[in-house]
């Protein structure tokens, strides 16, 4: 993520210091993990209307913008900025570098806050840091604020691709594609599941290798019906297919009966191969749920989990689980090839999820619009709870009261797992793509 860094000053305060100050951001920014800090300027305020002109072909190339108040400067260069620029732009503030009766150096705070209230009339949400550049605590409120706008640029570069539909009566993986794109900006392409079939079925040999290979390598491979892995493999390279000639960045499959009752294969196998490659792939043609997915590896940098809530453990976690198709990079114990725990038809996965810091979550949606629901816990390394992948979570409240609230606030039944993700960071996107977020 290339990351501006743009100081702005008034020549009457100490020029020096804010230079230095500035430099220090661009210092610690580009020592965060995954960013890259590009030194664009030390911008004079009365000089600004006649400099800034000549950094457009600069902002075209960044991610995100980080305005240094180097000092105290008057709201209408960051508004004059935030007009010439199409990525998220953040301001920060530096604290005096002394104090003990001398004159203010910066009064950078002031000439911040000054600008978030213009912003603020203006009706536009930017936020703003407040700090000493050297305080970790302070970059990682940037990190956090840097993984949120960037979320938000994922959504708005979605284009998911639903092939076939959810099965009856699951009224939870209906959609309403307007609203899904006016409040999010997430795109929606939808595919006959006979296309992806056909696609299927165009796969050759050299094609379908990869795929062998990787399933090769799985516990117990030879002990499912050679016929269903072809077919499951090819399912694999269909859904690639698809993906690469729609330009889509997500996808999400009526996976069941079909795939196993007409082309004879499992599509577990493909979704946890294409969400390990960072194709979000959601089961039961469940948009809402993969918009989900595309949350949690935002927020988290890692593969998430999708799955049910299907058991409580009375002392303090639940567990939730899927039929097979858990990423890989997951697995919290060797993973076993297997068949569809109902339909018995492969491939499929068996292991339980590795453990770690993470947050469930569900892009909940009701008459009300949208909602973020997101439960505080931490994956927990238990032993596989049922055939397929199960994932056990334990959770800050007890989990009767996490049900209860899921319950009383009519939870949909699929949830992400979100692996390395932040609550604080839930309810900063919250709040960024102004929708409510309950917290169980």
């Amino acid at each position: 993520m290339r990351v501006g860094v743009l100081a702005v000053y008034r020549p009457q305060f100490n020029q020096a210091v804010a230079q230095r100050e500035a430099t220090q951001v661009q210092d610690a920014i580009g020592q965060l993990p995954g960013l890259e800090a590009v030194w664009l300027s030390m911008l004079n305020e009365w000089e600004a209307a006649e400099a800034l002109p000549r950094l457009d072909s600069a902002w075209g190339e960044l991610d995100a913008l980080v305005v240094v108040m180097g000092s105290f400067v008057g709201a209408d260069v960051a508004v004059q900025i935030a007009r010439r620029i199409k990525c998220p732009l953040i301001l920060w503030a530096l604290p005096e570098p002394s104090v003990g009766g001398g004159r203010l150096e910066l009064n950078s705070l002031c000439g911040g806050i000054m600008t978030n209230h213009a912003f603020k009339q203006m009706g536009a949400e930017i936020p703003m840091i407040y700090g000493n550049p050297r305080d970790q605590d302070v970059t990682r409120s940037l990190l956090s604020i840097l993984r949120v706008e960037n979320t938000r640029a994922k959504l708005r570069n979605a284009e998911i691709g639903v092939v076939g539909q959810h099965p009856p009566g699951y009224y939870p993986c209906e959609y309403d594609e307007l609203e899904l794109y006016s409040r999010l900006g997430v795109r929606v392409t939808k595919i006959p599941l006979s296309e992806a079939f056909a696609a299927g079925d165009e796969a050759s040999d050299a094609d379908l290798a990869a795929a062998r290979n990787a399933a090769g390598h799985l516990v117990g491979l030879d002990t499912i019906n050679p016929d269903q892995v072809t077919r499951s493999v090819k399912a694999e390279y269909g859904l690639r297919r698809l993906i690469s000639e729609r330009n889509l960045t997500s996808i999400t499959v009526e996976c069941w009966p079909q795939y196993m009752t007409e082309y004879g294969g499992a599509v577990c196998w493909a979704m946890n191969r294409l969400i390990d490659d960072q194709v979000m792939a959601g089961c039961e043609a469940d948009v809402y749920g993969t918009v989900t997915m595309i949350l949690c590896r935002e927020l988290g940098g890692e593969s998430p989990f999708f799955g049910d809530l299907v058991h409580t453990v009375s002392d303090d976690r639940l567990v939730f689980w899927h039929c097979g198709a858990a990423p890989l990079s997951l697995a919290g114990e060797a993973p076993r090839a297997s068949v569809h725990p109902n339909r018995k038809v492969g491939l499929t996965l068996d292991f339980a999820l590795k453990g770690g810091p993470a947050t469930v979550l569900r892009l909940h949606h009701d008459a009300r619009g949208f909602a973020l629901m997101a439960i505080e816990g931490e994956a927990v390394a238990d032993p596989l709870y049922f055939s397929g992948n199960t994932a056990a979570v334990r959770t800050v409240r007890p989990p009767a009261k996490v049900l209860a609230g899921l319950l009383n606030d009519g939870a949909e039944h699929h949830f992400a797992l979100g692996y390395g993700v932040a609550l604080a960071d839930v309810e900063r996107l919250g709040k960024r793509l102004d929708i409510p977020v309950y917290v169980y």
